[in-house]
């Protein structure tokens, strides 16, 4: 039976620079190529806000930022794409501090609207990834084969069980196969969970930024290009699989008849 509300879907990890923001835009755009104007990708990195540059959109006239702090509706800021993939941008001006925000009822309205919602996060355990990692019903969690990587890594994972919030599995990022990088065996087994995808580093993909076009789109035969599509075929298999799971039924309470009297 199909849910009637979409899956929202958190890209995070402790450490930054691991792809989280190329991440999120290619497997936006790849899941759009299937579900065409029922997916959104939506930057709650408040401080450093980049997902909208990935996607070629520089100066958007309404962001994230408006919406978090009540100026417009979650509906008023959707940029959309022309391969049919939605997008509320950040500012990358915005300059302010941050305080406590909550991001459950924005996201939760978005859900309503769409199969999948994708958040984009800030590196770091602040104000602001606490309050995207709490509107998440998954995580996917990013990676790179490097100490400094899977330390955070771990860290994210702690911080998911803490708040009780599954984790769909881990994308392996920036893999160039040298010498000083993890073996990819020792990885899996350190973080125990499933690897959804081994990204290879590619020039392919600083090329699309530049271009303001995903990589999916911008080299679709390349490898990276190639990884992605099999990380939404897996998105997309699990969100089958969860519109399967049907609602608890209601137990019938049998009538009973008036008694005759005698």
């Amino acid at each position: 039976m199909r849910t009637k509300r979409g899956l929202i879907l958190g890209v995070f990890s402790a450490k930054g620079g691991v792809g989280k923001t190329t991440t999120v835009a290619n497997l936006g755009a790849a899941l759009a190529q299937r579900l065409k104007d029922r997916v959104i990708i939506v930057e709650t990195n408040m401080t450093a806000s980049n997902l909208g540059l990935h996607l070629g959109i520089l100066d958007p006239p309404v962001v994230i930022q408006d919406v978090v702090f009540g100026r417009l509706k979650a509906s008023d800021a959707i940029t959309t794409t022309d391969y049919g993939l939605h997008i509320i941008p950040g500012s990358v001006a915005f300059t302010d501090e941050i305080g406590s925000i909550d991001l459950r009822g924005i996201l939760d309205e978005l859900a309503k609207k769409y199969d999948i919602v994708i958040l984009d996060s800030a590196p770091g355990f602040g104000l602001e990834v606490f309050a995207g990692m709490k509107a998440c019903d998954e995580l996917l969690i990013c990676c790179q084969p490097r100490v400094p990587a899977i330390a955070g890594t771990l860290q994210t994972f702690r911080a998911a069980d803490r708040l009780k919030i599954p984790v769909f599995g881990v994308v392996l990022n920036l893999v160039t196969g040298k010498r000083f990088e993890i073996p990819i065996s020792d990885i899996k087994r350190t973080l125990g969970w499933p690897t959804m995808a081994i990204i290879p580093e590619d020039d392919m993909v600083e090329e699309s930024v530049t271009r303001g076009v995903p990589v999916v789109l911008h080299a679709p035969s390349s490898a990276v290009a190639i990884e992605y599509r099999k990380l939404a075929q897996a998105v997309l298999s699990h969100l089958k699989a969860r519109r399967r799971i049907a609602p608890r039924r209601k137990r019938k309470v049998r009538k009973r008849g008036r008694r005759k009297k005698r």
